[in-house]
């Protein structure tokens, strides 16, 4: 996301008081040249030693500064604490980073590199942060100020509503249990104790509430149906709610293989890399039937589709298209909250 950066008026009155400071140097070193006196010598070393610890300060430093995070992943709207090592320009004598409020300062002198900064960013892909670098001569007389960039990119997905994707995750799974507890008893021949990193699709609610405990189905027809993740892109959604709802239901784990966004495109999210896949997204027009194509060929004959969408008259199109498979609808026009 574009970013602004408040301080070209800070740069300015730097580039004035570097200008200053050259000036009165030179005028000393003239000062020792031109009066040859023991003192005038003095005050020119003095300027000229100056100048020799401020020479990294006179070349551009926009290409050579760069930092980089521990974790370079983050989720929106969540506050985290990040590590960032200055890597590039480690010879610079000091630095003092400031966040965009202007109410914290990091100073990393030399021998320190390190600042950790707690923040908060929207989802998106940042390649530099709402924070400037001040670097500074070790007397801290000239100094140059920049945007905060970064070495390697902080990806930043959708905020999560886990409560909301919980709640629906397991009316989901209670409700395709269901469908599937009418079908023929040789499709499943035995059952057994939950473990942790089951499918929980495998679990048997019913027999579960009998027993008091979590049974899933063993030894299942390889003809089972997969669950699969897909948001209809339209003009009513909401998209940043759409997407948090989309990606806390992609981590609980219960769908087959990759989600799916659709506007004029299919777009493929990988499953386990929600992040990556959503934090850039913008949409591209608005999601129509034909665009299910991909999804309507032999091999996906089996799945079973979970479909979240701000206007369920309009997604009828959509569940024909993509028949025989089964689909369920989400409403999304209440909010997540509500959905």
């Amino acid at each position: 996301p574009p970013f602004r950066f408040g301080g070209e008026h800070m740069n300015w009155r730097n580039f004035f008081i570097n200008a200053g400071i050259l000036l009165v140097l030179s005028l000393l070193i003239v000062f020792g040249v031109a009066f040859n006196s023991s003192t005038s010598w003095f005050a020119s070393d003095f300027a000229i030693l100056i100048l020799l610890l401020a020479i990294p300060l006179l070349w551009p430093l926009k290409n050579t500064l760069r930092f980089t995070a521990d974790n370079p992943d983050m989720i929106a709207d969540r506050p985290v604490t990040r590590l960032f090592t200055l890597t590039h320009g480690r010879w610079l004598p000091n630095l003092f980073l400031l966040d965009s409020a202007k109410t914290h300062t990091w100073h990393l002198p030399i021998g320190q590199r390190t600042a950790k900064i707690s923040l908060t960013l929207q989802r998106g892909i940042y390649d530099q942060l709402p924070m400037t670098v001040t670097v500074t001569d070790l007397f801290g007389w000239f100094r140059k100020t920049l945007p905060l960039r970064l070495a390697t990119p902080i990806t930043v997905g959708p905020a999560r509503r886990p409560e909301a994707a919980a709640r629906i995750a397991d009316d989901f799974s209670q409700k395709m249990s269901a469908a599937d507890a009418g079908l023929p008893s040789d499709r499943i021949k035995n059952f057994r104790d939950y473990f942790p990193g089951d499918n929980i699709q495998q679990i048997a609610w019913k027999v579960s509430a009998h027993a008091d405990t979590l049974i899933v189905h063993d030894d299942e027809h390889e003809g089972q149906a997969s669950w699969t993740l897909l948001l209809l892109i339209t003009p009513t959604l909401s998209l940043e709610p759409a997407l948090s709802l989309f990606a806390s239901l992609m981590d609980t784990g219960i769908f087959s293989g990759n989600g799916y966004l659709l506007d004029s495109r299919l777009i493929s999210v990988i499953q386990g890399r929600q992040n990556t896949s959503l934090a850039n997204f913008e949409p591209d027009g608005t999601a129509t039937p034909d665009s299910l194509a991909a999804l309507t060929t032999p091999q996906h004959q089996h799945r079973a589709y979970l479909i979240l969408t701000a206007d369920t008259q309009a997604a009828v199109p959509f569940t024909h298209a993509l028949a025989p498979a089964a689909t369920t609808l989400v409403d999304l026009s209440g909010g997540d909250d509500h959905a």
